[in-house]
């Protein structure tokens, strides 16, 4: 799942994976198929998929793709979240259970087990009691409400459509939408439960989560969307739902700045054993040394500054590194007027990698021919991201490019990104995922450090292949380079309270959030604002900002190892693929098996 998986824990007992009611849940998990047999590893990892969209559908229809036009919603109270876990307990128990047959089942079953244990490991700490988040990935309002986005909704457009059609479509909207209260309700008494367990989420976030559900309400979004809908059979039904949707999320975003907000921690930060666990989960790595990974961090982003200053200094010598930006971005041959021609541009660039390397460096399948680049007023933080097709291909997928407000964008700098999200990057991993032979719950899942390591080390490849043929396009794939190496400072740092380092300004004080936006908006140079958004984003997300670099190492790390194993018969198109072929993996694993390829 880009930027959405729960890879492996650690430290867990069995006693306190299975708790004490696991002999009993374990009983009917243990029952023969409808075949008379018990089943096995495929079968556990197959069935995963559809249990867990039944426990957790808004979050499997947005990262699996499963169930993005159903009806239900994820149940965010605290008995919904037991439910959650008590599926995540009995699928270990099965797989503990039942022995892998080959090489393809072990893969799977201990991919599948490290999500289950990662997660647990959080659920156990009480991370679902205080989840604070304004990501359309883990804060349930942001979550819900974009999910309605990907839902299918016809429309009377120039293609006559069939009016049961439509009405089927928004009937299942209808639905969802009238869940929203009870969702929102859920959600208020998790977090009324981790008030009176003592685990309050920080006041910034709470204030940031009730301005996102006062603005949305106060917008009128759901009254908004269902408009769209146009006159029908559904008009009152819709109507009333939106109104109601509207209520709960203005009430909510009111419960939080009044009642929750006073009992909210002024720290920012979540501290290094909570950042520990959220580390098992998006990266998958089991003992994540932090002073090793800030260090390193902080030497790769001081290495990619210095190569970005000898990059600048080609295009204008004696200036700035900000002042040639600042050039760039005013430059019209290295920026694009209009977000429709800047959408051709970027279409025109995904195109020509996924003929010319699908000739050269990969294996690309026909339904992975085309991937559609979408134009969005805003999206996840201020960064593009992808949007991975369906288990069926029903509709492509595509590259979702937030504009933050801007009609004239830069070329020179998108570039690397748009490898990053579409070929050789996350189109062709997480695309391609969909048609492996796999396991279901491998082919739709994913694993953010797999993931997102995959498409940064996917950039740094192109420039091995020499695509960043200008100083300008070169200078930008080193940007994005340092700017994800400094998030991994800033993120750390953040969240565990260390000392900014040499090279950042401020450097011997504590991290602040101004300092972090300052650092983030030197190194990426987005504009404050949007440097705001990103540090949102880190704080809304803990440990996802830094699964960019160190997945790249890991990736890097692994395909090195496995050229000096192979010496002068490595290839480099074969590793590629037999590497995507081993499905996600969190990196623990992933760094065990890549040299072996």
């Amino acid at each position: 799942m880009h930027e959405q998986s729960h890879p492996p824990a650690c430290g867990l007992t069995r006693r306190g994976l299975l708790g004490s009611g696991a002999a009993a849940a374990l009983m009917p998990l243990l029952a023969t198929s409808a075949l008379g047999q018990t089943p096995g590893v495929t079968e556990i990892c197959n069935a995963f998929v559809d249990r867990f969209a039944k426990v957790s559908p808004i979050l499997s229809g947005r990262v699996m793709g499963v169930g993005r036009n159903g009806g239900d919603v994820t149940d965010w109270s605290v008995e919904g979240a037991e439910r959650t876990a008590d599926l995540l307990r009995e699928t270990v128990a099965q797989l503990d259970a039942t022995p892998a047959i080959d090489r393809k089942e072990e893969i799977a079953a201990g991919f599948l087990r490290d999500n289950c244990v990662a997660v647990l490991k959080g659920h156990e700490a009480g991370e679902h009691l205080r989840r604070m988040s304004t990501h359309i990935f883990t804060g349930p309002p942001a979550m819900l409400l974009s999910s309605f986005d990907l839902m299918e909704r016809h429309t009377h457009g120039e293609i006559p459509v069939d009016r049961t059609e439509i009405d089927s479509d928004w009937g299942r909207i209808a639905e969802r939408m009238e869940a929203v209260p009870g969702a929102m309700a859920g959600y208020v008494q998790s977090l009324r439960a981790g008030l009176d367990a003592g685990l309050p989420a920080s006041r910034r976030m709470t204030l940031a989560v009730a301005d996102q559900c006062r603005g949305w309400a106060d917008a009128g979004w759901f009254v908004s969307y269902v408009a769209g809908y146009g006159d029908g059979p559904l008009r009152e039904r819709l109507d009333r739902a939106a109104q109601a949707a509207n209520r709960a999320y203005g009430e909510t975003g009111l419960w939080l700045r009044e009642t929750y907000a006073p009992h909210a921690t002024e720290g920012d930060g979540i501290g290094a054993e909570r950042y520990a666990i959220q580390a098992d989960i998006w990266l998958g790595l089991q003992d994540l040394d932090l002073d090793a990974a800030y260090e390193w961090a902080t030497g790769e982003y001081t290495r990619l500054v210095t190569e970005q200053e000898r990059e600048a200094h080609r295009i204008s010598p004696g200036a700035s590194l900000a002042e040639v930006r600042a050039a760039l971005d005013a430059d019209p041959e290295h920026t694009i007027e209009g977000v429709d021609n800047f959408r051709a541009w970027a279409q025109a660039l995904v195109d020509k990698a996924i003929a010319e390397l699908g000739q050269t460096e990969f294996f690309i399948s026909p339904p992975l021919q085309t991937c559609v680049v979408q134009m969005a007023e805003q999206g996840a933080g201020a960064m593009p991201y992808y949007l991975a097709p369906p288990e069926d291909f029903a509709t492509p997928a595509g590259v979702v490019w937030p504009t933050l407000g801007q009609t004239r964008l830069p070329t020179w700098s998108a570039a690397t990104t748009v490898f990053h999200e579409s070929v050789p990057g996350h189109h062709l991993q997480l695309g391609a995922s969909r048609l492996l032979d796999l396991t279901r719950v491998q082919r739709v899942g994913a694993s953010a450090g797999h993931a997102e390591g995959w498409a940064l080390y996917a950039e740094r490849l192109m420039d091995e292949l020499g695509w960043y043929d200008t100083p300008a396009t070169r200078l930008g794939f080193l940007a994005m380079q340092a700017f994800r190496a400094a998030r991994v400072v800033v993120d750390i740092g953040l969240h565990t309270g260390r000392v900014i380092p040499t090279g950042f300004a401020g450097a011997g004080e504590r991290w602040t959030v101004p300092r972090a936006v300052e650092a983030v908006a030197l190194a990426s140079g987005l504009p404050t604002s949007a440097a705001a958004l990103e540090v949102e984003r880190y704080l809304s997300w803990p440990a996802q900002a830094a699964v960019y670099k160190l997945g790249e190492r890991t990736w890097l790390e692994g395909r090195e190892a496995a050229r000096a194993r192979a010496g002068a018969a490595f290839d480099r198109k074969r590793w590629h693929a037999d590497a995507l072929a081993l499905g996600p993996l969190g990196l623990t694993r992933l760094a065990r098996e890549l040299p072996r390829l």
